[in-house]
């Protein structure tokens, strides 16, 4: 009988435990939903459907207008400081002096300015050929831009060294700089020009890029026309002249910016 107590006594204690224990989770049950609700009252759930997120564009990208507004700012920086050099430059392109003037204020201006105005254009250049070859499907990038145009750069520099050896073999000096001035002068000019249509072009309804497309290959055209009319007003004096002038055209005008262009095409 006694042993029997003890059983019934020890069923009833672990009974007791278990209901104890069932009322202990009950109210950490109470207490959680009760806090989830507090949550819920003070942090709005957000409902409806996930958006979609804007693509990686030049209108939407900020590092575009800092850089512009950068563009901007060094061209009227360059053009304050050596507005006599692009005056001069411009009076002189389509003659031949034989002599530079003693009052040309070309030759009392810094030419570290022009080198500015040929970094601006360079900038501006490798700037259209990345806008106008991007494509939505990745961002547009600020590291392939910078690729972009340290191949312009390598372009522009290459292209002064050819001046110089072409120079130093078939040329004198005089000749030699008038060319190459020339040369860089409506490259200058075409940055210049193409700096408000790059503009006007990124930031334009898209109805309209078309036609600023249009714009620009003919500005491009018009700068490669002024460059056959340099040479030929340098080197061409008689008919024989013109086979090299040709040859010129081929080997270090038309191969070269296809070559550049395919490097363009192998960082996109």
């Amino acid at each position: 009988m006694q042993s029997d107590s003890v059983k019934i006594l020890t069923d009833s204690n672990v009974i007791q435990s278990a209901g104890a224990m069932h009322h202990s989770d009950s109210l950490a049950k109470f207490d959680s939903l009760h806090m989830l609700d507090s949550l819920r009252a003070i942090v709005p759930i957000p409902r409806g459907f996930l958006g979609i997120p804007h693509p990686s564009i030049p209108q939407t990208e900020s590092w575009v207008f800092v850089f512009l507004m950068f563009l901007f700012g060094l061209l009227m920086f360059s053009l304050s400081r050596s507005s006599g050099l692009l005056i001069d430059s411009a009076k002189n392109f389509f003659q031949i002096k034989e002599r530079s003037s003693i009052f040309s204020q070309s030759s009392v201006t810094d030419f570290r300015y022009r080198l500015y105005l040929i970094f601006f254009s360079a900038a501006v250049l490798s700037f259209y050929a990345y806008f106008i070859q991007y494509e939505n499907t990745t961002p547009f990038s600020i590291v392939k831009y910078l690729f972009f145009l340290l191949l312009t750069l390598i372009f522009l520099g290459l292209k002064a060294i050819s001046f110089e050896l072409i120079g130093y073999i078939f040329l004198n000096q005089k000749t030699l700089k008038t060319a190459k001035d020339s040369y860089f002068n409506v490259i200058i000019l075409l940055g210049i020009v193409m700096f408000p249509i790059l503009i006007f072009q990124i930031y334009s309804p898209s109805k309209l890029t078309e036609y600023v497309a249009v714009l620009s290959l003919l500005v491009s055209a018009g700068a490669y026309l002024l460059i056959i009319i340099k040479l030929f007003q340098i080197f061409f004096h008689k008919i024989v002249v013109l086979f090299y002038i040709l040859l010129y055209l081929c080997t270090l005008e038309f191969l070269p910016f296809y070559a550049l262009y395919r490097a363009y095409q192998f960082i996109l």
